[in-house]
């Protein structure tokens, strides 16, 4: 059976040397730290009609991480940085084309920077809302 785009993108985002574990879930996210996901979000599919009946298709996703947050700004500092860092990782990867395994993919790429979504006393909420466009016939 043929693998969905989501689980394309969620295996190439595993190769991310980055993660801690390396396991990345789809819509579920974890409450303990170093946990990742994947999340689609509502937006219109197409994003360049061709006059063959083909097109620019596009799929938004969140990139969700579970992390320590604390009083000392260290921690929480090193958080702001594995977001950083993440988007380089990604918009590296794009440079190089190395891609997920999408048939037609054209790129992969953040349209945000990391914020904070949420947090408690002992760990915080981080999104990096994430595009994947390709061409489909």
């Amino acid at each position: 059976m043929e693998k969905s785009k989501m689980e394309l993108i969620k295996e190439w985002i595993e190769k991310c040397p980055l993660l801690k574990g390396g396991k990345i879930n789809v819509d579920y996210l974890k409450d303990k730290a170093q946990s990742y996901s994947i999340d689609k979000v509502p937006v219109e599919p197409l994003v360049k009609p061709f006059t063959d009946g083909g097109g620019i298709m596009q799929i938004a996703f969140d990139f969700s991480v579970t992390a320590p947050i604390s009083s000392k700004s260290i921690i929480n500092l090193a958080n702001s940085k594995f977001c950083e860092d993440f988007q380089d990782w990604i918009k590296t990867q794009n440079k190089k084309g190395i891609l997920p395994k999408i048939k037609g993919v054209q790129e992969i790429k953040c349209t945000s920077p990391g914020y904070l979504l949420q947090k408690t006393e002992t760990t915080a909420i981080y999104i990096i809302q994430m595009n994947c466009q390709y061409y489909e016939a």
